[in-house]
C-alpha cells in the first residue's frame, strides 16, 4: 500500500502541539484480506470492518495497524478523530508507543485532523510508558491551551506514570491538586495512587487515601483493599491487615485469591500457622482453590521454619489437585536441606526435579553450591558450577561469593583469589560482600601481602569500599604485627569520608595491646568516646585482657569497675585470664579484695 513516513520535531512552528522527536518509517505490506476489503467495499463498509477488527482484537501486528491507518489517511473526507483514536488504542496495546506519538503528530500537522481529549490522553499514556512524564505534562498544557477539558483518564494516567517512575510524592501532590481544582477523579485514580504508595512502603498514607475514597461515598474494590492488606503484611502489621479484611467483608466486598494469598503469607511469615490454616480452610469452603503461588508460599514458609513434613504434605496436596510442584517448590526444599547440612536429601530433591521434567534454575544450583561449601566439600561444589555453566546458566555474584567463601573455609585462599579475579570473564563484578570474604580469607590464611595487593587494586577500581573492608585489612595487619601500617591506614579513614565504628576502634585497641602499647590503647579508648563512638563489652574486654597480660592490676580493676557500672561483664577469655592471674599471683590481695569483697 506504500510507505508512511514522518519526522516529528520537538517543537513544530506550524503547530501548537509539541512532542518528543520520534521517527516512524514503516513499509506496510497489505494483507490479502485488507486489499480485498479496500477493493470491494465503500467507505462505510471499510470503516465498519476497521472498527470490528479493532474491537475484536483481530489486528495482528503493527504493520497491519499501519496499513489500516494509511488507508484511512487517504480517504476523502477523512474519518473522524474517534476512528483514528480507536486504531491508535490498538497500537498502544502492542506497546509501539513511539509509533503512536508520531501518528498523532501526522494526523494533526499533515492531515489537519483536530485532536480531542481522548487522542491526547493516548499520547500522554504513551509518554508515561516511555517514562517521559515531563512531556506528558506538556501535552496536558497543550490540552488546556486548546480549550479541551482534561478527563479523569488524563490525571489517572499522569498519576500512574509518576508512581511507576518512583515520584510518588509528586503523584500525591497532583491528586491533591486535582481535588482542589474540582477536576474529575474516580476510584481508578485513587487506586493507582494507593498502589504507588504501597509499593514504596507508605502504607499509612495509602490508608488515608482509602478513607478519602470512603468520604466521597466511592466503593473501593477488592483490588484496592488487597493492595493495602499486602502492604500491611509486609510492614509486619498482619493483625491490622486481618482487621481490614473483616471491614471489607462487612461492606459486601468478598476477598479474592490475591487477598487470601497475601494474608496467608503474612501469617506464615510470623509463625501464625494455626490462623493461616484456618484462613486456607475458609477460602476453600467458599469454593476457591489455592493456586500454585498460594501453595508455594506455604511450602516455603514451612521449609524456612524447618517443618519439612508439613511442607511435603502441601506438596502432596499439589500433586492431588494436579498442580504439580514447580521450580519454586523444589527450590524451597533444596534450600532447607542445604541449611540443615542434609546434602544427600537436597541432591535427591534436585534429581527428582530433573526426573519430573522441571529444569533447575540458577537458584537451585546456587543453594546446592552453598550447601556443599558449608560442609567443606568444595569438589562437589565445583562440579555443580561446571554443570551449571554447561546448562547455559551464567553464575551470578552470589554464586561466586559462595564459592570464594567455600575455598577460604577449606584453607585455600589463593584458589579463592583466582576465582575472584576470574569473575569478570563471566561478566560479573564483585560486590562488597565478595571483597570482604576474599580479604578476610587471605588475612586469616597469613597471606597479608596478597590481601594488601588485592585491596590496593580494589581502591583503584570503582568499588565504593566501606568501613567493613578497611576493618578486615586493619585486623589482618594487626594480627601480622604490622601495627605501623595499620595505624597509618586507620589515620586516613576520616579523610576518606568513612565513619569509624566501635568494631574498627576495638581492632586497633587490640593491636596496640598486643604490642604492649597500653597507654596509646587507653588514649584511643578515650578518643572514641569523645568522637561519639561508645565502647561496647568487646572493647572493654579486649583492653582489660591487654592490661592483664602486662599485670597492670590497678588499671585492670579500674576498667573492670567501669565495665560493671556500664552493665557489661567479663567474657570467657577475660575470666580465664583473671583465674590464671590469681593462680600465679596468690599474694595480690588487691585483686582478690576487688573480686571477693568482704561483707
Amino acid at each position: 500500500m506504500g510507505t508512511i513516513s514522518s519526522s516529528v520535531p520537538i517543537h513544530s512552528p506550524s503547530s501548537s502541539l509539541s512532542f518528543p522527536m520520534y521517527h516512524y518509517c514503516t513499509t506496510v505490506t497489505a494483507t490479502t484480506n485488507i486489499d480485498e476489503i479496500v477493493k470491494h467495499s465503500n467507505r462505510t463498509q471499510f470503516l465498519n470492518f476497521m472498527r470490528n477488527q479493532c474491537k475484536s482484537g483481530k489486528v495482528k501486528n503493527v504493520d497491519e495497524a499501519l496499513n489500516l491507518f494509511h488507508v484511512m489517511a487517504r480517504m476523502k473526507p477523512l474519518p473522524s478523530v474517534i476512528d483514528f483514536t480507536l486504531l491508535l488504542g490498538v497500537i498502544v496495546k502492542m506497546k509501539h508507543y513511539t509509533t503512536v506519538i508520531s501518528l498523532v503528530k501526522h494526523m494533526y500537522s499533515s492531515l489537519g485532523i483536530k485532536v480531542d481529549t481522548f487522542t491526547l490522553n493516548v499520547v500522554i499514556n504513551c509518554l508515561c510508558h516511555l517514562k517521559l512524564i515531563a512531556f506528558g505534562f506538556s501535552v496536558l498544557g497543550t490540552m488546556l491551551k486548546l480549550g479541551l477539558e482534561p478527563s479523569v483518564v488524563t490525571f489517572t494516567v499522569l498519576i500512574n506514570g509518576l508512581c511507576v517512575q518512583g515520584n510518588v510524592a509528586q503523584a500525591v501532590g497532583l491528586a491533591d491538586y486535582v481535588g482542589k481544582m474540582s477536576y474529575s477523579s474516580d476510584i481508578h485514580t485513587y487506586g493507582v495512587l494507593i498502589n504507588g504508595l504501597c509499593k514504596i512502603g507508605d502504607t499509612s498514607e495509602a490508608v488515608r487515601w482509602l478513607r478519602k475514597m470512603e468520604e466521597r461515598n466511592w466503593k473501593p474494590n477488592v483490588v484496592v483493599y488487597s493492595t493495602i492488606m499486602d502492604s500491611l503484611c509486609k510492614d509486619g502489621l498482619v493483625s491490622e491487615a486481618l482487621n481490614l479484611c473483616s471491614e471489607m467483608s462487612s461492606k459486601d466486598i468478598q476477598p479474592n485469591l490475591v487477598t487470601y494469598t497475601c494474608l496467608i503469607q503474612g501469617l506464615c511469615n510470623f509463625g501464625r500457622w494455626k490462623e493461616a490454616g484456618l484462613l486456607l480452610d475458609k477460602m476453600m469452603k467458599t469454593g476457591m482453590m489455592p493456586d500454585m503461588q498460594t501453595l508455594n508460599i506455604l511450602v516455603d514458609a514451612f521449609c524456612k521454619e524447618g517443618k519439612i513434613m508439613q511442607a511435603k504434605s502441601v506438596i502432596g496436596f499439589m500433586i492431588l489437585t494436579g498442580e504439580g510442584p514447580d521450580v519454586f517448590t523444589y527450590n524451597s526444599l533444596i534450600d532447607r536441606y542445604c541449611l540443615q547440612n542434609q546434602m544427600n536429601e537436597a541432591m535427591k530433591v534436585f534429581n527428582l526435579m530433573v526426573t519430573r521434567g522441571c529444569l533447575p534454575d540458577i537458584v537451585a544450583y546456587t543453594s546446592l553450591i552453598h550447601g556443599w561449601c558449608k560442609i567443606k566439600n568444595i569438589n562437589k561444589a565445583m562440579h555443580l558450577l561446571d554443570e551449571m555453566v554447561k546448562m547455559g546458566f551464567i553464575p551470578d555474584v552470589v554464586t561466586w561469593t559462595t564459592l570464594i567463601g567455600g575455598f577460604c573455609q577449606v584453607g585455600r585462599p589463593l584458589a579463592a583469589k583466582e576465582l575472584f579475579l576470574n569473575m569478570h570473564k563471566y561478566g560479573q563484578v564483585p560486590n562488597l560482600q565478595t571483597c570482604a570474604i576474599i580479604l578476610d580469607g587471605l588475612c586469616k590464611g597469613q597471606l597479608l601481602s596478597e590481601a594488601v595487593s588485592l585491596f590496593e587494586a580494589m581502591e583503584k577500581s570503582n568499588l565504593d569500599l566501606n568501613i567493613v573492608i578497611y576493618s578486615i585489612l586493619l585486623d589482618g595487619m594487626c594480627s601480622a604485627g604490622k601495627l605501623n601500617a595499620a595505624w597509618e591506614l586507620f589515620s586516613r579513614l576520616p579523610a576518606k569520608g568513612l565513619q569509624i565504628n566501635v568494631y574498627t576502634y576495638t581492632i586497633m585497641i587490640k593491636g596496640l595491646c598486643r604490642q604492649g602499647l597500653l597507654d596509646k590503647a587507653e588514649d584511643l579508648l578515650m578518643n572514641m568516646e569523645e568522637n561519639g563512638c561508645l565502647p561496647d563489652s568487646c572493647t572493654y574486654n579486649v583492653f582489660v585482657q591487654g592490661l592483664l597480660m602486662k599485670k597492670e592490676t590497678a588499671r585492670s580493676i579500674k576498667y573492670l569497675t567501669i565495665m560493671t557500672d556500664k552493665g557489661f561483664s567479663a567474657d570467657a577469655s577475660t575470666t580465664e585470664m583473671i583465674i590464671n592471674y590469681l593462680s600465679t599471683n596468690e599474694g595480690d590481695n588487691a585483686f582478690r579484695e576487688f573480686l571477693f569483697p568482704k561483707r
